[in-house]
């Protein structure tokens, strides 16, 4: 049996290490993928700017000469209503609060019958298999 185990355990660590170098291989051999992923996008255009470590020649670019126009936008005036001005609707008094009550528990004659009830568990009893030893090879 610790054969087996010893077995098994050689033949998962070197699984672990087969499968570490095969995605170390796709992973190495995955960077010109995505250099050719990133470079025919324009997230890749963004993504390799921000990578890249040399500098680029920018133009400057003209100046906008576009109208540019900003309307302030506002809304009407609320307007007060009648309902509004009514007290009566907001009389904190108009509101009727009471507390909760539940019936009063009472005694039924059922619960008072002994009969019904157990004071105490059954005492727990040993079966002939729980104290054999064939059964526990003891």
């Amino acid at each position: 049996m610790k054969t087996k185990n010893n077995v098994q355990k050689a033949v998962l660590r070197s699984a672990a290490v087969i499968v570490s170098l095969v995605l170390i291989s796709y992973t190495v051999s995955a960077q010109g993928f995505w250099e050719r992923l990133l470079s025919n996008s324009s997230f890749g255009d963004i993504a390799i700017a921000l990578t890249e470590t040399g500098k680029m020649n920018v133009e400057a670019a003209g100046a906008n000469t576009g109208n540019a126009q900003f309307v302030i936008e506002t809304e009407p005036a609320l307007q007060l209503e009648s309902w509004m001005m009514d007290y009566s609707k907001f009389n904190t008094a108009a509101f009727h609060i009471e507390a909760a009550s539940d019936t009063e528990l009472t005694i039924e004659p059922w619960m008072m019958d002994e009969s019904l009830f157990e004071p105490a568990e059954k005492a727990l009893e040993l079966e002939d298999w729980m104290v054999s030893d064939a059964m526990w090879n003891i």
